[in-house]
């Protein structure tokens, strides 16, 4: 993990004290930094100096960076908050970052124990290479954003991104390093004394005395990203004075970018980015991730970045994990082999269908009592085979059928958060058929499975990473974040992300991956098409069902009025409507529950639900 010059340790020519002991570990025998062994120094910078060290503990190597005293003014661990910095940061597990392992005090100064990366500095490969072609630096920068934005959701800041700190792996992957440091080193300086960080990335705030955090990183960011698509940097100048003047106003020359392909378009994605004040500028990463991704779909450039998407990454991670477990591979297999005869009404296809079907006994039975039942309406004579539900109801509403029946019997278990999460789902599937038949959407059943599988992600992480689930709640409560930015603080990918993934694996229709994807923040423009206001729908159910795992009383009206109003332009009902809708649909899930093993009567969801609707029945009567 190479650091480039300057030298630590020199002062005016004559070699310091902090120099003379760094010195003394690059010397022979063995010298060690707490109980790792120093094999040989890799780099020094102005905060200090890194070396390759082995862990002989858990036999790895590490890179270890001392911060030097003399010259940083740092003191002890307790005096600086090193310590207390690094435990937060240890917690950051990313593809995208280097994490801290460790953190302790030796002779020189404190010091930080990272993952060893073999690889080199974004810088250095820009040097030597130019820049890249904006097209080709889309995953590159998709891949940096994803990482802070998973650290701003844990509420740690960088403070020092360049892309000198920014490594790129055996594998291209960047790798953010030094997370933190610059928090470290600003600790022990008062407000306003001098600036921490690499002066052409530094945000205003850093000299005018104002609050630095997530939108300090997000002004960096601007600059590195600009510097990697045009090979210059984004703060020009020959001295500090210009320079910090430049900073200050906000000035950029966007020029070099407007020649370049695409260029127009990443000029006015970066302008959010280059603000002076930091009520102009993207809030943080998340913020300037959605930018991004607008940035992606304007220009066509999405499949580009998915395409070139680092390997291994945290989804993969998880999916693996996952795929080790027994039920997984059985769930994948039948839903995979379901969702591959998509859009095929032939005979062939539904004879197949059928045989996938008839396959696992349990979704057989299942299957029979769904579409027998007043859920599909009354019928004349009762269906007796899979052939017979195909050929009557037709392959797609068969198909839908299943997917929601393998689905929530293979997602059991004893937890009650998972069964109040599965339970919340199915309710959420049933408010989305409803209101799709009130639309006169052409797939009503489409709608009941999109509603049902909207946060596949998060039942997946509940069922199968039932830990850092509880991470995720506390980390929600002790930072005050939304689920969603929780979850991709822990895990290093949202609810979104990876339920999406797991839904391409299985073959799921593209109208569940879009509705699984979700909706941007904010009010909702009107839907273009019949598509988009089943993606509305199925995101707006699930947002209400969601209302009473985490409030109660008048918190829930309050709420259910905001949801209103944010998604009029797709949902066009009042609050009365939306009371209604609510006592329908769970008089629908008790008919359905023993079909979809729900025990209605012990579910603390089913109850929460239960009492609001008798609350505002009781109120509706009163009046």
């Amino acid at each position: 993990m190479p650091v480039p010059a300057p030298v630590a340790g020199k002062v005016a020519g004559r070699v310091t004290a902090a120099g003379r002991a760094e010195q003394k570990m690059t010397r022979k025998n063995k010298q060690k930094i707490g109980r790792y062994e120093v094999i040989r120094s890799v780099g020094h910078g102005a905060q200090g100096s890194v070396y390759l060290a082995h862990d002989p503990t858990l036999d790895r190597p590490v890179a270890i960076k001392v911060l030097t005293s003399v010259d940083s003014g740092l003191n002890t661990l307790e005096d600086d908050g090193i310590s207390q910095e690094a435990r937060i940061s240890s917690k950051l597990r990313h593809p995208n970052i280097i994490p801290i392992f460790d953190a302790g005090e030796c002779p020189v100064g404190p010091y930080l124990v990272f993952e060893y990366v073999e690889g080199e500095p974004l810088a250095k490969c820009l040097k030597d290479n130019g820049p890249l072609p904006i097209a080709e630096a889309v995953p590159m920068i998709d891949a940096i954003l994803q990482g802070i934005e998973a650290a701003h959701a844990s509420g740690i800041v960088h403070l020092d991104l360049s892309p000198r700190n920014i490594l790129l792996d055996s594998d291209n992957r960047p790798r953010v390093m030094d997370f933190g440091l610059a928090q470290y080193v600003s600790l022990v300086r008062a407000a306003g004394d001098y600036a921490t960080g690499t002066l052409r990335y530094m945000a205003p705030e850093h000299f005018q005395r104002e609050a630095l955090g997530p939108w300090t990183d997000v002004f960096a960011l601007g600059s590195t990203f600009y510097e990697i698509v045009t090979g210059r940097r984004a703060m020009q100048g020959d001295s500090i004075q210009v320079i910090q003047a430049m900073i200050i106003s906000g000035e950029v020359d966007f020029a070099p970018l407007r020649v370049l392909p695409y260029g127009e378009q990443f000029a006015r994605f970066l302008l959010g980015a280059f603000e002076k004040k930091r009520e102009g500028r993207y809030a943080d990463a998340a913020d300037m991730k959605q930018a991004f991704d607008l940035f992606l779909e304007e220009t066509e450039l999405a499949k580009k970045a998915s395409a070139n998407a680092a390997p291994h990454g945290t989804v993969d991670f998880l999916l693996r994990r996952m795929q080790r477990t027994g039920d997984f591979p059985t769930i994948s297999r039948t839903l995979s082999d379901i969702n591959r005869l998509t859009g095929d009404n032939s005979n062939a296809c539904a004879d197949k269908l059928a045989n996938v079907i008839l396959r696992d006994f349990s979704l057989t039975g299942k299957l029979l009592k769904l579409v027998n039942s007043a859920f599909y309406g009354v019928r004349a004579s009762e269906i007796t085979s899979i052939s017979q539900a195909v050929v009557l109801l037709g392959v797609e509403k068969v198909r839908m059928t299943a997917n929601s029946l393998t689905f929530f019997g293979q997602m059991k278990g004893d937890s009650a958060v998972l069964k109040d999460s599965m339970t919340k789902s199915f309710l959420s599937g049933l408010l989305a058929r409803h209101l799709a038949q009130r639309e006169k959407l052409p797939a009503a059943e489409e709608a009941f499975i999109c509603g049902m599988c909207q946060n596949l992600g998060e039942n997946l992480v509940v069922f199968y990473f039932p830990e850092e689930y509880e991470d995720i709640g506390n980390l929600q409560a002790a930072k005050q974040l939304d689920k969603y930015a929780a979850a991709r603080g822990v895990l290093g990918v949202s609810y979104a992300e990876l339920g999406v993934a797991v839904a391409r694996t299985w073959n799921l229709p593209r109208s569940i991956i879009d509705a699984i994807r979700g909706v941007p923040p904010g009010r909702l423009r009107a839907p273009e098409n019949d598509a988009e206001r089943l993606r509305d729908i199925a995101v707006f159910t699930n947002e209400l069902c969601d209302l009473f795992l985490f409030c109660d009383g008048d918190e829930i009206s309050e709420r259910i009025n905001e949801l209103l109003e944010r998604f009029k332009a797709s949902v066009s009902i009042d609050e009365q409507y939306c009371n209604q809708l609510l006592f329908a649909g769970l008089e629908k899930l008790k008919q359905y529950a023993p079909i979809f093993e729900i025990n209605v009567a012990t579910s603390q969801y089913c109850n929460a639900v239960q009492r609001w609707v008798d609350t505002e029945q009781a109120a509706v009567a009163a009046c």
